[in-house]
């Protein structure tokens, strides 16, 4: 079996997350890529990215609230 030909292997929690934030922040490395690409399965990142986007939505959203509720107590 060659190397393309090989099953991904589990990648952990705290990688999948760090891959999928560097990715929305566009700071990769091709090394870092290339490596990750080979490591992770496409289902592994389509879920890791769907969980990172709506973490991220739901964190403006909060933050938002929380800046308009101080002007509104503030005004």
């Amino acid at each position: 079996m060659s190397l393309s030909e090989q099953a991904p292997r589990k990648v952990g929690l705290g990688k999948m997350a760090s891959t999928v934030m560097a990715s929305f922040l566009g700071i990769r490395r091709r090394s870092d890529y290339d490596s990750d690409a080979a490591s992770m399965s496409l289902k592994q990142v389509i879920i890791a990215g769907l969980i990172g986007g709506i973490v991220f939505v739901v964190g403006v959203i909060l933050l938002v609230k929380m800046v308009l509720a101080n002007l509104t107590n503030t005004g």
